[in-house]
């Protein structure tokens, strides 16, 4: 394994500790909300809205979802140019 593989693993980690971070610790899921298998059922059967288990933007989790979104946005970044970036770091 060579150092930017490393690097590159480690940002991944990181970036993927900062979603669940920011779901344990603002709270923006509530899994009580979530769709079960009749509401689904009736959504593709009758065109019914679904219940959504995110929880509104406002003052109290406006950072976790700022959190949420740059750690999945680093994260998909790290996948699709990661091998790129491995290469730069091992030619330095």
């Amino acid at each position: 394994m060579t150092l930017g593989e490393i690097v590159v693993n480690g940002l991944t980690g990181v970036a993927l500790l900062g979603v669940v971070y920011s779901v344990y610790r603002y709270d923006f899921l509530n899994p009580r909300d979530a769709p079960g298998y009749k509401n689904i059922r009736d959504a593709l059967k009758y065109g019914k809205p679904l219940s959504s288990q995110w929880k509104p933007l406002d003052e109290s989790n406006r950072a976790g979802y700022g959190i949420f979104a740059l750690s999945l946005l680093a994260f998909g970044i790290l996948m699709f140019a990661g091998g790129r970036l491995i290469g730069l770091i091992d030619r330095l």
